[in-house]
């Protein structure tokens, strides 16, 4: 039994040599581990080397009461000066542990943790949003389209949809060249941020054609959006490049409830679209008004 006893010491600086084996091995052989997880690697080979230093210790000292080791080995230990030894180094250890999870691993943390989720909001921008405009891009705004839809399924709140299409932009392009023709796109979309409603969902559907939803509004309302925008956007364009080519935009509107589906809805605010262009450009048309007539 007193074999076993003394041996007990020996058995847990095997175990903490491995620990120290497997922390070195992860530490050195994966170089894509965090700072954090390195960190705490160390962190577990400092408080192996404490163990190891205080099992051999006492392996030593006990080993010698029970026959494994020589007596001297025991009285030589047994000083009251050398039997601090492994208590002083037991505290040193602890204090660094301590030290560096509270002074180095903890704010390391929290700035790798800050930066991953800055990085997933970076990369959910860059998924979502139109580069150029900041609105939402096609795909975002058509899942969010399709979201209020489902809303408004659930809940039978009023919802319409108007689709923005910029007057001659070929025209611009060609005249005065496509960094001209951005800056019209630039100032419609901010025009458009500007003139929404914070629920309003503004998207970039793609070249010069934007859309805006329209929660809790009916027709009537949304026609008087979508003019008060088509008025601010023929009074600002003016503005760029001196006057010299001053722009407008046709606007076709749908009431959602009518439509059917979101699909449909965005196809009749297209043909709404399409008849305020055929009319003259830089007006506003609702698909009601053309079903009706």
């Amino acid at each position: 039994m007193n074999t076993i006893t003394a041996s007990t010491y020996w058995v847990i600086v095997a175990i903490w040599l491995v620990t120290i084996a497997t922390a070195g091995y992860f530490y050195f052989s994966n170089k894509r581990i965090i700072r954090t997880a390195r960190l705490l690697l160390l962190v577990v080979v400092l408080d192996a080397v404490r163990n190891i230093i205080e099992n051999v210790y006492f392996g030593l000292f006990f080993g010698s009461k029970f026959g494994l080791f020589s007596a001297d080995v025991g009285r030589v230990l047994g000083n009251p000066y050398l039997l601090i030894l492994p208590k002083i180094a037991n505290i040193a250890a602890g204090c660094i542990v301590l030290g560096l999870l509270l002074w180095k691993w903890l704010p390391q943390e929290i700035r790798e943790r800050t930066e991953a989720e800055q990085q997933v909001a970076y990369l959910h921008r860059l998924a979502t949003t139109d580069s150029m405009t900041g609105l939402l891009n096609r795909r975002e705004f058509l899942t969010q389209a399709g979201a209020e839809w489902e809303r408004y399924m659930r809940y039978g709140r009023p919802i319409s949809l108007a689709i923005i299409d910029i007057d001659h932009f070929k025209m611009i392009n060609d005249e005065f060249g496509h960094v001209a023709g951005d800056e019209f796109i630039i100032l419609i979309a901010q025009l458009c941020l500007s003139t929404k409603r914070i629920p309003d969902i503004a998207g970039r559907l793609g070249g010069e054609e934007f859309a805006i939803i329209l929660p809790e509004t009916r027709v009537d309302e949304a026609l008087a959006f979508a003019e008060r925008l088509r008025i601010l956007v023929e009074a600002e364009t003016s503005k760029l490049l001196d006057g010299r080519a001053p722009t407008t935009v046709s606007i076709g509107l749908s009431y959602m409830p009518d439509a059917g589906s979101m699909i449909a809805s965005l196809r009749q605010a297209d043909l709404a679209l399409y008849e305020a262009k055929r009319t003259g450009r830089n007006r506003v048309c609702c698909f009601d008004t053309l079903a009706a007539a």
